[in-house]
């Protein structure tokens, strides 16, 4: 500035706690080491899974592009995939309802990168869904599905 001294600009300077010029720049802080799993390789591993032993997998997740609506198949934090099994196929005959239509067992599992968080959304989601008797994993591996419809890997 016009008129300033070294030491005014100095005197400034230590006001704004602004570095020296002839300083040298810190070091950026390393960023944190990410899992070397995506969320996309761990939900390919469960779904290939589940489809193995007879499960049929809906991805909610990539709904073809639908909107989100009151109506829709999609809502604010449903899990990644639903997958059904037809009930009790595995130890006996498959069970029918009086109608005759099949009952199925059916699973919801919200896939997670490992060291992934479940947004507030998805978890309002999942206790809603809870308190209905449904069951919904929450899975940073394919170890967790398998744990739960009983295969041993």
């Amino acid at each position: 500035m016009p008129g300033w001294t070294a030491d005014d600009v100095a005197a400034y300077e230590q006001r704004l706690k602004r570095p020296p010029a002839d300083a040298a720049a810190p070091k950026p802080a390393p960023k944190p080491k990410r899992s070397e799993m995506k969320e996309a390789q761990v939900e390919r591993a469960i779904i290939d899974l589940l489809t193995f032993h007879g499960w049929l997998v809906m991805r909610t997740n990539k709904f073809c592009g639908a909107a989100i609506s009151s109506q829709g198949a999609i809502e604010p934090g449903m899990p990644d995939l639903q997958a059904r099994s037809p009930a009790e196929w595995r130890d006996g005959p498959i069970k029918r309802a009086a109608n005759g239509a099949y009952l199925w067992e059916i699973i919801w599992v919200e896939c997670k990168r490992p060291g992934g968080k479940v947004s507030t959304v998805q978890a309002t989601w999942h206790q809603l869904a809870r308190k209905r008797g449904e069951t919904v994993l929450i899975a940073e591996s394919v170890d967790v599905v398998a744990a739960a419809i009983g295969v041993t890997l």
